[in-house]
């Protein structure tokens, strides 16, 4: 097939790009083929995928974190002692994707003096969200750190929306 008589084809959907060159013909059955297969299979992985950017958790949890000089802080005092320490740990997520905190993770000891959650309650409250795999523990040489996962972050948009709606 001679230059003149090919086509060439660029597909671009979400972060799927396809390319396509050959005959009018070619071309066509091979951009059917990709709209047949290729974008319900995407469109599945989307609708299954979970994933929070950094706006998204800004827009999730802005009525409820300010970001301060002295460190992100929990601004709602009207939520349990797991829906706070959550929170810290996004907060600290949102600094850490920030680039204003060397780490997203933080020990108990952190935890209680940003929250004002007595160090007993923390503890409690931090194996719950350990055991129910909404925060992860990570051991370190001087004790643990703990991170929210996503499964907690989307938890705790959950419980937080509940409250909005209330």
């Amino acid at each position: 097939m001679s230059e003149q008589n090919k086509i060439n084809v660029t597909i671009t959907y979400g972060l799927l790009r396809a390319e396509f060159s050959g005959s009018p013909e070619e071309v066509i059955r091979l951009f059917n083929q990709f709209v047949s297969q290729q974008l319900p299979q995407y469109d599945l992985a989307q609708k299954i995928s979970l994933n929070f950017s950094l706006n998204d958790l800004m827009l999730s949890f802005s009525n409820f974190i300010r970001i301060t000089p002295e460190g992100a802080k929990v601004w709602s005092t009207d939520l349990s002692d797991k829906e706070i320490i959550a929170l810290q740990l996004v907060a600290a997520k949102i600094e850490y994707l920030l680039n204003r905190r060397p780490t997203e993770t933080m020990q108990l000891q952190e935890i209680q003096s940003s929250t004002g959650i007595n160090a007993k309650s923390v503890s409690s409250r931090i194996s719950e969200l350990v055991k129910a795999n909404n925060v992860e523990r990570i051991p370190m040489e001087k004790g643990n750190a703990y991170k929210i996962t996503t499964m907690g972050i989307e938890w705790l948009r959950q419980q937080l929306q509940k409250k909005v709606k209330a």
